[in-house]
């Protein structure tokens, strides 16, 4: 059974405690990740929508070169973090209110993705996507949202899921994040 995925968020001051962390399942993937498994499955196109807004007609061979894994200060794929706090729709393609990589007031500092290998538990197999991200500003930022942005060979980026944080989650001045997306299933 698909169980789409979990999120984690912590937050840790600039001595390294952890000073807050959430958890929970993940909203949902989003329009996008349904057009990946489509074309994946039937060996079809599909037009996926861009962050900017742009249909993407992606065949079969696009897949070759899609990826989640972004360097440091890539701030337009990879898990991408927001202050906008919309509940999901379907059609979604971005974020409500992207914070941009920076070291000000206002700016998130994004360090690169890492993705595990596939883990097995009992009945269930997942791997994980991470993030850290540094508030290197003066001020605080509360994050509402949380996206799973991908690479298109075509130069855009397509967003195939998206986490709102009930309540969100501030990052003090000098404190780091690691944000998690955890896709998994349970047979």
């Amino acid at each position: 059974m698909l169980e789409n995925f979990e999120w984690e968020v912590i937050v840790k001051d600039k001595n390294g405690k952890v000073i807050a962390r959430k958890k929970g399942k993940g909203d949902s993937y989003l329009k996008n990740h349904i057009g990946f498994l489509y074309i994946l499955y039937t060996n079809g196109s599909y037009g996926l929508v861009a962050t900017d807004g742009y249909i993407l007609d992606t065949a079969p061979t696009d897949l070759d070169s899609i990826t989640v894994i972004a360097s440091e200060g890539e701030d337009n794929h990879g898990i991408i973090l927001g202050t906008g706090s919309n509940p999901n729709t379907p059609e979604m393609y971005n974020l409500q209110s992207k914070i941009s990589h920076g070291d000000g007031n206002n700016l998130l500092h994004y360090y690169s993705v890492g993705v595990n290998t596939p883990v097995v538990e009992g009945n269930t197999v997942y791997f994980e996507i991470s993030r850290d991200a540094k508030n290197n500003g003066s001020v605080d930022i509360t994050i509402y949202e949380a996206g799973l942005v991908v690479k298109h060979p075509s130069g855009k980026y397509v967003m195939i899921g998206r986490q709102v944080i009930s309540g969100g989650i501030t990052v003090p001045a000098g404190a780091k994040l690691t944000f998690k997306f955890r896709p998994k299933i349970t047979v």
